[in-house]
């Protein structure tokens, strides 16, 4: 189970990278339209977005129309691998700064930590997904430790390209499945 996930990540990931940049501008585009239209952004108040990574669905955008509309912006902030992940508030994109991996990450503040029972909408990146919610992350664990703790009507949600989209995701136990996956 552990070598075809890993076989398939990097499978989904190379697939990812080959995307021309002309066509990801017009996939993100759709995408972005897709995600501020939704109920379930409408309605939420506060979101827990990732931060976009290389060719991962572009997420500034969403950040920025979300804090423009005075919702509560947190996004991850890796603290260790035994310890995870927390939800970080922002209140605009510069609050952010490349992280060890290079990925864009606010500073740890305790005062800025939410808890993860005050979100009301997740949206998660992955280099997989299939129909029933399966979700294939990047093999360290973080969101799927990170899920569990959410409320349990927190929506959670996928975003990535119709070229990640497989036919089944091996799952095990301690993978958590989302409610939607938006795509193109």
């Amino acid at each position: 189970m552990i070598q075809s996930k890993k076989d398939l990540r990097k499978h989904m990931i190379s697939l990812r990278e080959s995307i021309a940049a002309e066509d990801l501008t017009k996939y993100n585009e759709v995408i972005y339209k897709k995600v501020t239209s939704s109920k379930e952004y409408i309605e939420a108040g506060t979101i827990f977005v990732y931060v976009s990574f290389k060719k991962e669905v572009f997420t500034q955008g969403i950040i920025e129309d979300a804090l423009s509309k005075g919702k509560r912006v947190c996004v991850p902030k890796v603290i260790s691998k035994e310890k995870g992940m927390k939800a970080i508030s922002i209140l605009c994109l510069e609050d952010l700064k490349p992280g060890a991996m290079g990925i864009l990450e606010p500073d740890y503040e305790e005062a800025k930590v939410v808890s993860e029972k005050d979100i009301d909408l997740v949206l998660v990146p992955g280099t997989a997904f299939d129909s029933i919610g399966g979700r294939l992350g990047y093999g360290g664990g973080f969101y799927d430790r990170f899920l569990k703790l959410l409320r349990e009507d927190c929506h959670k949600i996928g975003l990535g390209y119709r070229i990640q989209l497989v036919e089944k995701i091996p799952m095990d136990k301690q993978d958590v499945f989302i409610d939607k996956i938006i795509t193109e």
